[in-house]
Parts: C-alpha cells; structure tokens; sequence
C-alpha cells in the first residue's frame, strides 16, 4: 500500500522529441538549455553531414541521438513519431532544434503536467523573422499542441505536421508563456526551405482538387499578400512584415505555378518529334 502512495505520488517524466538535420549551429545552446529541467532528449536524425551528431553525444547522458534518415515517402511527421516511439517519459514536449523555452514557460510546464485533470497543452510561438520578433502576418497564430502524455498524440502530415490528440477537448489545456522559435540564419536559408513548403502547398491544392487558371496566378498570390499584410497585421512589423508578405505571396505562386505545370504540361518527347519531322522534310536539301 504504501509503494503504491509513492507511485502516486511521484512526479510524471518530462522528456523532449525534436528532429535534426545538419544542427550544429543551433544544436548545443538547444541542448543546454534544456539539461537542467528535462528527463530526457530524443532526436531523430536524418542523416547529417555535419557536426549534429557529435555534439549531441558529447557530454549529454540524458540525450537519445538516433540516427535515421527518411525513406522514400517518409516526411517530418514520420520523423516524430519515432522520437515517440523512442521516449520513455510520461510527458513529452515536441520542439524543433531552433526553438528556446523561456524560463517562465519551463516553470509553468512543469507545474502544468501534474495536474491530472489535463491530458495535453497548446501553447503559442513568438517566431523570429530574421532575428526579429514578428507580432503580425499570421506568426502569431500557431497555437498547438505540442507537450502531451507520450501515449496521446502523433503526428501526420508533410513538411507542417498535423497534431492528432487521443483525448477529450476538456482535457487540453491552454499555456500562457511562449515559445521561441528563432526561424532562419538568413534570407537565403528562408527561401531554400520555401522551395519545400511550396510543394506542401501545391500538394494540398491539388488534394482539394483545385484547377489552376491564368488569373489563380495573379489573384491567389495577391490574396497571400493582402492576408499576409492586412487581415493578419502584418503592417505592424514594418518593413519586415512587408518583406514577409511579399515571399509569402511569391511562395503563394510557385505553389500555383507547380500545379499548372502538373495539370498543363507537354510531353517533351513531342517536341522531339515535330523538330525530327522538320529534319526528315528537309533531309534531301542537306544531301546535294
């Protein structure tokens, strides 16, 4: 009787998942930040050349470092769902390696996860846009849940995972701290990762049967930027909210663009075949 009062009693595990591909720039300040509070780190790796392996087995018993690379058809959600599998804790907190917890939202983690009345907890991003907060365009809108009991939650979807939850709406709380989500190096790494995020987009155009026609190019990119700037106060950051609208508008493009190419495309080979007619026309006026 008396063990089973302990067990009660104890306080649940906290562990962290998180992703990882090429991470030596951000990878130890994650790590270190995390030690001091958290039972255990899983990442899931796929595949780094770089640094991201060594740092993250140096000195860090409580890190799980598993080496994974995707397969053929495998995306980001397929990823988090083997640091799940991966984890022992009773809790888990699910980040992406630029990501920091603040003091005040490690405390109130903490606090919130021995409540027994609560299953999972959405909390909001303060995202940085080149090393800036962004308070509008839509930044300001994640609110997810990422930290969970470790037998509730998995992940679906592409390159932006889709939480599914396992439990009753009442059972979800909602944290006040935020989390930092430091984003990108530069310009120059947003645009490669949009290459990404396009095809995302362009998949779930397709998905929801959209047909794209020569004004979807001009007007869907238009509305992008409308939304960005306007409807989701993107103007309150200035000249880096304006420069966030605009690559959200041309990311809106090549997403349309993609589609069209797929629904429009020509057959190279037939191409071939006109210029390879042309040859056989005039092949007597090359033979005199």
């Amino acid at each position: 009787m008396a063990n089973k009062m302990v067990n009660k009693s104890r306080a649940p595990t906290l562990g962290v998942v998180a992703i990882s591909y090429n991470e030596e720039r951000d990878l130890k300040g994650f790590i270190d930040h995390l030690l001091p509070w958290i039972d255990e780190i899983v990442i899931i790796d796929d595949g780094s050349s770089d640094r991201t392996a060594e740092i993250a087995t140096t000195g860090a018993p409580k890190v799980n470092f598993i080496g994974s690379p995707r397969n053929d058809g495998e995306f980001f959600s397929h990823q988090r769902n083997k640091g799940i599998a991966a984890s022992t804790c009773d809790w888990l907190l699910h980040m992406d390696i630029d990501e920091r917890v603040t003091p005040e939202l490690a405390n109130e983690i903490i606090t919130a996860v021995r409540d027994e009345r609560k299953d999972a907890y959405r909390y909001r991003r303060l995202n940085y846009f080149l090393h800036r907060p962004m308070h509008g365009g839509g930044w300001q809108d994640w609110n997810l849940v990422h930290l969970a009991k470790r037998n509730i939650l998995r992940f679906s979807g592409m390159y932006h995972e889709e939480c599914i939850v396992d439990t009753p709406p009442e059972r979800i709380g909602q944290l006040k701290e935020k989390m930092w989500h430091l984003n990108d190096e530069s310009y120059k790494e947003r645009m490669e990762k949009s290459f990404l995020y396009c095809q995302e987009q362009a998949a779930i155009l397709t998905e929801n049967g959209a047909k794209i026609r020569w004004w979807h190019l001009l007007l869907m990119p238009l509305t992008e930027f409308f939304v960005k700037l306007v409807k989701k106060r993107g103007y309150k950051d200035g000249t880096l909210g304006l420069l966030f609208a605009l690559h959200s508008a041309c990311a809106m493009f090549r997403a349309c663009a993609l589609v069209w190419d797929e629904q429009n495309r020509l057959n190279r080979s037939e191409i071939e075949n006109q210029l390879r007619k042309m040859w056989t026309h005039t092949d007597n006026d090359f033979k005199q």
